[in-house]
């Protein structure tokens, strides 16, 4: 492929402005991603793909198929080791034959992976665990996942997805004349990533999981080859425990994965079921008990301690802002 630009002096500098940019997605600061590929597109906003890029606004970038998760992770469960962590990615156009329409139009496939702690142990793995697992060479999960389908979709990028593609092999043979448009379409491929990140974090948000779990987006073999977490099992734990707490979230509609025995046999997997576990609801009325029997200005810190965890899922999926 031809490297041009204008913006960045070599081929490396834009690698490390890519891998920077992965890494706020994996340090959770997606909105801090976001402004360092629009500050980039910015610079050369004169340029009609940047300005296109630019009016892609993250509130209109959708995933749909959401409510299928649900039971597909159920019929995992049933025939295998619990569901633990699943990955959703871009997968490259040309692998299912898809083209950008007369429009330049391109509706992306996404690809979702079921994972197991066979495999990773997503279970018990931070942010910072899952993100030690990435390698040079793919992360440790690569490959390991137990089942792959593309139910999951997302709308709001065709238009500056597929326009990429459409330009994709001219750049490749160095056929663009200003050295601002081979910028323009790389920077509006890694602003389309962390679109698709931001948007699973919002269905997260207002959708909720299945259960506790890790959530990964990237990019299969399709540039700009980003991959992170977007949430892991104690995160959402946190968050979906404040939210219980404030009385917000139906416990009964989150599936401890303790509760879980596997069933897969002549596996390596070793499951460790939690010990002590507390249930939220046991866990809640203890609280409110010793509420009751504490003073009323205890009971005053409690309950603005308790309304102050309810905004937990807005500052996990905005740490940058």
């Amino acid at each position: 492929m031809v490297f041009a630009s204008q913006l960045f002096a070599t081929e490396e500098e834009e690698r490390r402005f890519r891998l920077k940019v992965e890494m706020m997605l994996r340090e959770g600061k997606p909105d801090a991603a976001l402004a360092a590929v629009d500050a980039r597109l910015g610079e050369i906003a004169e340029r009609p793909f940047a300005r296109l890029a630019l009016s892609a606004e993250p509130e209109n970038v959708t995933i749909t198929g959401w409510d299928k998760l649900a039971t597909t992770i159920d019929s995992l469960d049933v025939h295998g080791q619990p569901i633990s962590a699943f990955g959703i990615d871009f997968c490259n156009p040309a692998q299912f034959g898809n083209k950008p329409d007369d429009a330049m139009n391109l509706r992306p496939v996404l690809e979702t992976a079921f994972y197991c702690d066979d495999v990773f142990p997503f279970t018990t793995s931070d942010r910072q665990a899952l993100v030690a697992g990435y390698g040079r060479a793919g992360p440790r999960w690569q490959g390991g996942f137990d089942h792959n389908d593309n139910e999951i979709g997302v709308t709001g990028l065709d238009a500056i997805y597929g326009r990429y593609h459409a330009v994709l092999p001219h750049m490749e043979a160095g056929e663009l004349t200003e050295l601002a448009d081979y910028d323009a379409p790389r920077l509006t491929a890694m602003r389309t990533a962390v679109l698709l990140h931001i948007a699973v974090a919002r269905a997260i948000e207002e959708q909720g999981l299945p259960r506790a779990m890790a959530v990964l987006v990237g990019s299969n073999d399709d540039y700009p080859w980003f991959d992170a977490p977007v949430i892991t099992r104690d995160e959402y734990d946190e968050a979906t425990d404040a939210q219980a707490e404030s009385g917000d979230t139906d416990e009964t509609l989150f599936t401890s994965l303790a509760t879980l025995a596997p069933v897969r046999q002549n596996s390596t997997y070793r499951f460790t079921p939690e010990t002590e576990h507390v249930s939220g609801r046991s866990l809640r009325h203890k609280l409110v008990r010793d509420a009751q029997e504490a003073s009323a200005g205890v009971d005053t810190v409690v309950a603005g301690e308790a309304n102050e965890r309810t905004g937990l899922f807005g500052r996990l999926f905005r740490r940058s802002a």
